[in-house]
């Protein structure tokens, strides 16, 4: 009762001819070892860690003093983005609008540096020859400009500050060094001057840093006295506005009081809700219809 069968193909045989799919082939373990090994090799570690902790010090102090006298980092970080900066030769633009031309609102930087320059008869051309709103749009430049200034000028002040603070504390450590060690006495003859010169310049220009700082204060509260009186004259040149516009009308100067008025109202409208503006724009708006009126 023997059956012959027919012989089975070898798994063997058969594996090796079938072609293997792409997708279904493994990565080696090589390989993946490899790929570990790089991450771990490219990744720091402890000690590289350890090694740069010491430079962010600097830093850190650089931090604190720029947070105690409330400094921006971009005014302190030449190394930003150049967009964050602008030139102190070109007015900013405000709320009020654009400004129609520029170099007659603020002088160039050139005509400010000239030795011949005069404030005075500046600000005198400047009231005569522009209205009230290029007036104001020209304060408000020179306002961010000066605050650029001073915080600049901290920055730097302060920068050094910290500079000379380090290098006093160096110039003891090697004092305290020298005495713990013995050092020979013609060493000390040789190093002893000149730490000490180093040591008495270092406190000279701190004084004169603090020096400073209480100039830039003084000059803070003298600008801010300067514009509280620029804005008691603004407030008084608008209560006279109704009989300066009743003058204006009589003496047939009907442009010029509308280009008064314009501005007059912009300033009420700014000031809405204080009390007086609603006085003062019925008064306008009154000497304004009368001449309207046949």
């Amino acid at each position: 009762m023997s059956t012959l069968s027919s012989p089975r193909p070898s798994i063997a045989s058969s594996r090796a001819h079938s072609p293997t799919p792409a997708s279904s082939r493994r990565p080696s373990l090589d390989t993946l070892n490899t790929n570990v090994g790089g991450g771990l090799s490219a990744s720091s570690t402890p000690s590289t860690a350890r090694a740069v902790s010491p430079s962010l010090h600097p830093r850190r102090n650089r931090t604190a003093l720029r947070d105690y006298y409330n400094l921006r980092p971009s005014a302190a970080d030449p190394s930003g983005n150049g967009s964050n900066f602008r030139s102190r030769s070109i007015p900013r633009h405000t709320d009020a609008g654009d400004m129609s031309s520029p170099s007659s609102v603020v002088a160039s930087g050139t005509e400010l540096d000239s030795p011949d320059f005069d404030p005075q008869r500046y600000v005198n051309h400047l009231l005569a020859t522009s209205s009230l709103a290029t007036v104001l749009k020209a304060e408000n430049t020179l306002v961010g400009d000066i605050k650029t200034l001073d915080s600049e000028r901290k920055a730097l002040v302060y920068d050094n500050y910290s500079k000379l603070i380090r290098a006093v504390e160096t110039i003891g450590k090697m004092r305290r060094s020298m005495d713990e060690r013995g050092a020979p006495l013609t060493m000390t003859k040789t190093l002893g001057p000149a730490i000490s010169f180093v040591a008495e310049t270092a406190t000279g220009l701190i004084q004169e840093g603090e020096e400073q700082q209480r100039r830039m204060r003084e000059a803070t509260a003298t600008d801010g006295t300067d514009r509280r009186k620029a804005e008691k004259e603004t407030v008084q040149w608008v209560l006279e506005a109704p009989s300066r516009l009743q003058k204006l009308l009589s003496e047939g100067k009907e442009d010029e009081a509308t280009n008064d008025w314009e501005e007059i109202q912009t300033l009420l409208d700014k000031w809405e809700g204080v009390k007086g503006v609603a006085e003062i724009r019925q008064a306008c708006e009154k000497a304004m219809k009368r001449n309207e009126t046949p």
